[in-house]
């Protein structure tokens, strides 16, 4: 996973970001607000930023004066440039004080704990990764980014091939560069070393440029759905009618609408792959095709007996 580092992140940066979804109030005034936090992960996040509850003030309670302020200053001697009290608890005073000291900005919030870690998570993940790697190949299906993901041995490349002889463009096979924008897009390219370059079973490592020509290759392109192959299994209760929508697809915190597609000896997935792509579009505008036959069934069941024809 690939990280996108913003050096000038401030705590400052993360209070404005986060006070309201937190209610959040400054224990020690604006201490600690220009410290920088430099974190490559969500791990380094959740520990640079720590989220305090019932548990730690218990144990800071049962110690004498001088053996908080050690304590605290053993917490945090690996670089945490904040803590939050959830639950609108209170730090000791002495311990208030050796933040300042440290330079510790102290917040308050009446949130949970679990809440607070869960902001905490949300503000990395949107301010600082804002690239990662993952598995599944891109194509504009209709001008439309599509990540096609699955199982193995469901026939991602041949379905993806098959969509390129159709007339849409490739961009990359198997994996995807992601970058997520400062407008919250999330754009997928190919990785330089995978570039133009698909595998096929049977057929080994192909040149999708080289085969069809410059034409059929995108370089770039924003992911608005997720395609999930999933192998057909007997005894599975399938929708049929498309009223249960599986859950959005999340990367780098974004959401995107997933389409998952059961694979079965003599179905068609590239062209199952353009009508899902189809039906996202429409559904974008508002139309969904089951509603549509509900509300036609509704105004049979309407009609008395008498008056159909």
């Amino acid at each position: 996973m690939g990280s996108g580092q913003d050096s000038s992140l401030q705590v400052k940066d993360f209070y404005n970001k986060t006070r309201e979804s937190l209610n959040l109030a400054a224990i020690n005034g604006r201490t600690g607000f220009s410290r920088n936090i430099l974190a490559h992960s969500l791990r380094d996040g959740l520990s640079l930023i720590q989220v305090w509850g019932k548990k730690e003030i218990q144990a800071l309670k049962v110690l004498p004066s001088n053996a908080r302020i050690s304590s605290f200053a053993q917490k945090t001697k690996m670089g945490i440039v904040c803590i939050i009290m959830a639950e609108g608890l209170s730090l000791f005073s002495e311990i208030e004080k050796e933040a300042k000291k440290r330079k510790i900005a102290l917040f308050r919030s009446r949130c949970s704990r679990r809440k607070c870690r869960e902001e905490v998570k949300k503000f990395f993940i949107s301010k600082i990764l804002r690239k990662i790697t993952i598995q599944g190949g891109l194509l504009q299906v209709f001008g439309m980014g599509v990540l096609i993901r699955g199982d193995s041995g469901t026939g991602k490349s041949e379905s993806a091939l098959e969509l390129i002889s159709r007339g849409h463009r490739f961009i990359t096979d198997d994996v995807t560069q992601v970058t997520r924008t400062k407008e919250g897009k999330l754009i997928g390219t190919a990785t330089p070393l995978s570039r133009y370059f698909m595998e096929i079973r049977g057929l080994g490592i192909i040149n999708i440029k080289e085969i069809f020509g410059a034409r059929a290759i995108g370089h770039r392109a924003e992911i608005k759905l997720v395609i999930q192959l999933k192998k057909w299994r007997e005894g599975k209760d399938y929708d049929r009618l498309g009223l249960k929508f599986p859950e959005d697809y999340k990367i780098l915190g974004q959401k995107i609408p997933q389409i998952i597609i059961p694979v079965a000896p003599g179905r068609n997935m590239a062209l199952l792959i353009e009508v899902a792509s189809k039906v996202h579009r429409l559904r974008e505008k508002g139309y969904l095709a089951p509603q549509d036959l509900t509300k036609r069934l509704n105004r049979i069941l309407s009609i008395r007996p008498g008056e159909r024809e």
